[in-house]
């Protein structure tokens, strides 16, 4: 606009203004401050943190899956409760909805933000890497609108706008000790992993799972297997069957979706001999006996760290990626003596000692894991 005006005014050799004649250089010089001042003013803009929070969160799937999406929803409803925030959950509309077949996927995930923004939502967390993009977008045409997402990949490089926090986390220090665990505890040397689709994040848990197995015994075998249905727990369980006994595994470590508890009815269906590790929570109450261990992934905790913080300082230092893992207290091992005998409980909290002090470092790439097999 006031690249418009300056060209203007190169047509005329004055502006008149209540009869007072004013020169061009003067009329240039009004022009710069005033452009200046808007330039600076909008500069020192930002979020503005008001007292009233209320947060939305907005899930991929049904968040009563015992694990990842439960634990994320569970922080969200201790900041709620203890800081009186309105507290809004959504589950993200099942693809093509009924009566709008026109519509793309991303016209629904957009609909489904809008009715957490219509309905006062200040404070939005988008859980899993699904909403990684979409998290940005939103991120810079909603500039008063706080966004967090969990779990975020790809954009390690990318500049994020100031009103979106990202939270990841180190799973291959957990998935390493669950991979050490089922390596010296299997009597057939074969473990199963179990996930969906390909996913950054859940690669870190497999890439960590593999390096811990192969530190216990690199004579070890990980088998791995991908299921197109996360959410479908019936799949899960046949896909444990298969692997139990066609593929002679005696441990599986499932990083998924729902689908993962029909692999904990396989193992108890089958019997002794077939065991589980558990993700996200302490899931030995699922197969009570078969779960020899569950790594945690405290996103729920993440998540009322960082939200309490804003709340307490009205401060959203956000712009930028967060890394949480073992030194943090987010990533842990629950292990029970009783189970996996007191030497090898012994072993594992020697490793994990290592693993917060930074004297051992898990690999949480392909690349890195060649790296680490190479200095053993």
């Amino acid at each position: 606009m006031f690249i418009f005006l300056i060209l203007k005014l190169e047509n005329f050799k004055f502006v008149f203004r209540r009869g007072l004649i004013v020169s061009k250089n003067l009329c240039f010089m009004l022009l710069f401050s005033l452009f200046f001042m808007s330039c600076f003013s909008a500069k020192k803009s930002s979020t503005v943190i008001n007292n009233q929070f209320v947060m939305g969160m907005l899930f991929p799937s049904s968040f009563d899956d015992n694990g990842y999406l439960q634990n994320a929803f569970e922080g969200a409803l201790n900041i709620s409760n203890e800081f009186e925030v309105k507290l809004i959950p959504k589950v993200l509309t099942a693809y093509s909805v009924e009566g709008k077949r026109l519509m793309t996927s991303d016209e629904v995930l957009a609909q489904d933000v809008f009715a957490l923004q219509k309905y006062g939502s200040n404070f939005i967390w988008f859980i899993s890497a699904y909403f990684s993009d979409p998290a940005i977008r939103f991120a810079y045409e909603n500039p008063d609108i706080l966004y967090g997402i969990i779990d975020d990949f790809g954009h390690e490089k990318a500049i994020l706008p100031k009103n979106l926090i990202s939270i990841v986390f180190r799973s291959e220090e957990g998935a390493f000790l669950a991979g050490y665990l089922a390596s010296k505890i299997s009597k057939s040397n074969r473990i199963g992993f179990v996930t969906s689709i390909y996913v950054e994040y859940v690669e870190r848990f497999l890439v960590g799972f593999r390096a811990g197995a192969f530190y216990a015994n690199p004579k070890t075998r990980v088998i791995l297997k991908r299921v197109l249905n996360h959410n479908d727990g019936a799949t899960g369980k046949a896909v444990a069957k298969y692997m139990y006994i066609e593929n002679g595994v005696d441990i599986i470590f499932p990083v998924m979706g729902p689908a993962s508890l029909g692999i904990f009815h396989a193992a108890r269906e089958l019997g002794p001999g077939h065991y589980v590790i558990g993700v996200n929570k302490d899931q030995s109450h699922l197969a009570p006996g078969y779960v020899i261990a569950s790594v945690i992934k405290d996103v729920g905790r993440a998540i009322y760290e960082f939200s309490s913080n804003v709340i307490k300082s009205h401060d959203f230092n956000a712009g930028r990626i967060i890394e949480k893992g073992m030194k943090e207290g987010i990533i842990d091992f629950i292990k029970d003596p009783n189970i996996i005998g007191k030497d090898l409980f012994d072993d594992l909290t020697k490793i994990q000692a290592e693993i917060v002090n930074g004297k051992l470092v898990i690999p949480s790439t392909d690349y890195e894991f060649d790296l680490f097999k190479a200095k053993l």
